[in-house]
């Protein structure tokens, strides 16, 4: 069982445990300041990258290529302005994503770090939030390096 909107401090970090939410609520929880970072999100690609990898592999627009693209990881570092703009209507699904105040460094992978650095590399990266969302109408994970932060979002989420 889950205790919402409880902020625990945990290994130098707080976090706190939001109850399900509709997608309206996005704008309680991510300011449109600052930037999403979000790591491999499940995109399909099949036929849209078709022309950009025959360019990079071979060279040639010529190629009417035909590709399926079986493993493909990426991230992606957006200003949360636009994050908001569409999270209401293409990211029905989980989701995890990390707010921060400037781009995502390049090689940076969050779920890669010991627990016990999170607070270092927080301030570092200069990261506000770290979001984990496992599915739509499930409860969400909060983890910030800031109890004012997490407090902010429970007072605006908890007020609806």
């Amino acid at each position: 069982m889950h205790r919402f909107y409880h902020i625990e401090e945990v290994d130098g970090v707080f976090e706190t445990v939001l109850p399900p939410f509709d997608h309206t609520a996005w704008p309680d929880i991510v300011p449109e300041q600052g930037y999403v970072w979000i790591s491999n999100p499940g995109l399909e690609f099949t036929g849209k990258l078709d022309s950009i990898l025959s360019q990079a592999l071979f060279q040639s627009d010529a190629i009417d290529l035909k590709s399926a693209i079986h493993r493909l990881e990426f991230d992606v570092s957006i200003p949360a302005a636009d994050f908001l703009r569409f999270a209401e209507s293409k990211f029905t699904q989980g989701i995890d994503f990390i707010l921060s105040e400037k781009h995502q460094p390049a090689e940076f992978q969050w779920l890669s770090l010991p627990r016990h650095s999170w607070p270092g590399i927080m301030a570092q990266n200069q990261i506000i939030l770290v979001f984990h969302r496992p599915a739509d109408g499930e409860p969400s994970k909060i983890i910030s390096p800031s109890r004012d932060i997490l407090k902010k979002i429970i007072d605006r989420s908890s007020s609806r």
